[in-house]
């Protein structure tokens, strides 16, 4: 891969420092939580054998191995500009998968791909339209980009009902721009429309789903994957042990009131989007 650009270095740094140390070692409760969501993707995706695909924003692996077995004995590579996920998805899945580090942004792509795919990796790009007129160059003559990204956060009650029931508690934040780099910066459907548009794709389609995520089967496991997600993840961080303990207390009505058989089980909104190269 190319030496790396710094039109994400933002992303780079993020993703290299202590959020992706903890969604390491947090890995397997993390898939476990987006079973009901990466299932949803499956069946969005279609996976077929003798493909070849690329998952971007690979993270730590598990959905790029899960590709792997169902493409065989196509290929299927992980991407991801964090170079601790790499490692991780390496060491776990090695086996199974090409994994690379690079920036999707401006990697030197040929058109050597029937599938490129992502779950929530495509959302952190400083100039999404470079970042997807690059991806183009990933796909075959007429390939297929299928991917999912958040819905607005005020969809998504796992994130927002947790978040504002411990708001008073959370020390002060600028207000995010909206359509910034981050989890939500493909939130605007139409938008998003309008980048793939702009950027050379076609037949774009785009259509909302509405899986089960899993918090926890406790509900001390629930609370604690509660406060590792999402901007309540990020602005408690820095939080004294007895801050965190009053923003624990403040969401842990919200988390209850996710109780189901299964565990606590909110419901989440994201967008499934497709185009053509």
């Amino acid at each position: 891969m190319s030496e790396p650009s710094t039109e994400n270095d933002a992303q780079r740094e993020f993703w290299n420092g202590p959020v992706a140390e903890s969604w390491v070692a947090r890995a397997d409760h993390f898939e476990r939580g987006f079973t009901g969501i990466t299932e949803t993707l499956l069946d969005f995706v279609a996976p077929e054998p003798d493909m070849n695909v690329l998952d971007i924003g690979c993270g730590a692996g598990a959905l790029t191995a899960v590709l792997a077995k169902r493409v065989a004995p196509g290929k299927a590579v992980g991407l991801d500009i964090s170079s601790l996920f790499i490692e991780a998805a390496r060491a776990r899945y090695g086996a199974f998968a090409e994994f690379h580090e690079a920036d999707a942004a401006d990697a030197p792509f040929t058109p050597e791909y029937d599938l490129v795919t992502s779950r929530f990796g495509l959302m952190f790009f400083a100039d999404p339209w470079r970042a997807f007129a690059n991806i183009r160059k990933a796909l075959k003559p007429g390939g297929r980009l299928a991917f999912t990204c958040w819905c607005p956060m005020v969809e998504v009650p796992s994130l927002i009902e947790p978040y504002r029931a411990a708001e008073p508690f959370l020390p002060p934040a600028e207000p995010t721009p909206p359509n910034a780099p981050g989890p939500f910066g493909l939130a605007d459907s139409d938008r998003t429309r309008k980048i793939l548009s702009d950027s050379g794709w076609r037949d774009i389609r785009i259509e909302k789903a509405m899986p089960t995520s899993l918090l926890g089967t406790t509900l001390e496991e629930a609370l604690d994957q509660t406060l590792n997600l999402g901007p309540l993840a990020r602005q408690t961080r820095e939080l004294d042990p007895a801050a965190k303990a009053r923003v624990r207390e403040a969401i842990t009505p919200v988390v209850k009131s996710f109780r189901s058989e299964e565990g606590y089980t909110p419901k989440v909104a994201i967008w499934l989007v497709e185009a053509r190269a």
